[in-house]
């Protein structure tokens, strides 16, 4: 483990204030608990976070509520936000947690904040880093188009992360130093090109899925039985251009809402799903819907969720009324 991980262990409370998760992680069997199914950055590098901490940490992925109550700490699931009780989500409908920027944090972002300081050295460079890497995971994660008016937050590029490989200068720069880092930065790299790699050839696999789907409301809806990727396509055709949501299944056997967004890479949908649905889960979504069965519907109306197809579509016709 490289010196400027392990000196956590060796710094005192009197030179970083030591949070409560940072305390809790200290524990021998500690276990934390994330969502199953797809992951995302955010998720990642709360999970990296928490075992740099404690590298014995046992993370627990599962939607199963009684292991998400036995774990010490839980991020990225629960509807719970509460730092004293390591609970760091960030989908419920009255969370708030936001930065002066107004880029809210992610589970990335809240674990960060609690453990940061420690594992850096100080609160200067965990807040260095702060901007470098966690604001651009964080406003990715939670729907925040990033502009011109928040130059100092970075969404850390490929290149900048295999940059990254390369000792410093407070770092050992001999000649097999220089070599055992590169031939790291090699292997990270070809683990990402090989992952590249198959979505590359799946999205044209994808393709022909996307264009078959069913088309219905005037163009408006498509319905897809197939997990794939459909934001390439729907965005570059013009057969597409009056399309505002798409049905599809996911891994976990529910099924999503989507809102078109209105160009590549942009949080902003052509028609963003109902406002009164923003935030809320299961019964809570269900009274406000109509209809039973609801899963979620994200905070920022991009997509949401029902256990059946048929359910999934009935969310769709109504947010095409609202």
């Amino acid at each position: 483990m490289p010196s400027a991980v392990r000196s956590h262990e060796i710094i005192s409370e009197q030179s970083c204030q030591v949070s409560n998760l940072y305390t809790i992680l200290q524990r021998p069997g500690v276990v934390a608990a994330t969502h199953s199914g797809s992951f995302h950055a955010d998720d990642i590098l709360a999970a990296a976070a928490l075992r740099l901490a404690n590298p014995a940490v046992s993370i627990v992925r599962t939607r199963e509520q009684e292991q998400l109550d036995a774990a010490d700490i839980l991020f990225d699931v629960g509807r719970v936000f509460d730092a004293a009780a390591c609970r760091f989500d960030h989908h419920q409908l009255e969370y708030r947690e936001a930065r002066d920027n107004g880029i809210p944090f992610s589970s990335f972002g809240l674990i960060w904040r609690e453990l940061g300081a420690q594992l850096c050295g100080s609160a200067a460079a965990a807040s260095r880093i702060d901007r470098w890497l966690v604001q651009g995971v964080d406003a990715v994660d939670c729907g925040v188009t990033l502009s011109k008016e928040t130059p100092a937050v970075n969404v850390m590029s490929i290149s900048s992360a295999l940059g990254s490989f390369n000792p410093g200068w407070q770092d050992d720069t001999s000649a097999q130093a220089r070599l055992d880092a590169f031939e790291r930065a090699v292997a990270w790299a070809m683990a990402i090109l090989q992952n590249t790699i198959r979505e590359a050839r799946a999205s044209e696999a994808a393709r022909a899925v996307v264009v078959q789907g069913e088309v219905q409301e005037a163009g408006r809806l498509l319905v897809l039985d197939s997990d794939v990727p459909w934001k390439e396509v729907v965005l570059g055709s013009p057969e597409f251009a009056q399309l505002l949501y798409v049905v599809s299944p996911d891994s976990q056997a529910k099924w999503h809402v989507n809102a078109v967004p209105d160009r590549a890479g942009s949080f902003d949908n052509r028609k963003s799903l109902p406002a009164a649905w923003a935030g809320l889960d299961g019964e809570q979504l269900d009274a406000v819907v109509g209809i039973t069965g609801c899963v979620f519907c994200h905070r920022g109306r991009f997509v949401a969720g029902h256990r059946s197809k048929d359910g999934a579509l009935k969310m769709a016709h109504l947010a095409l009324q609202d």
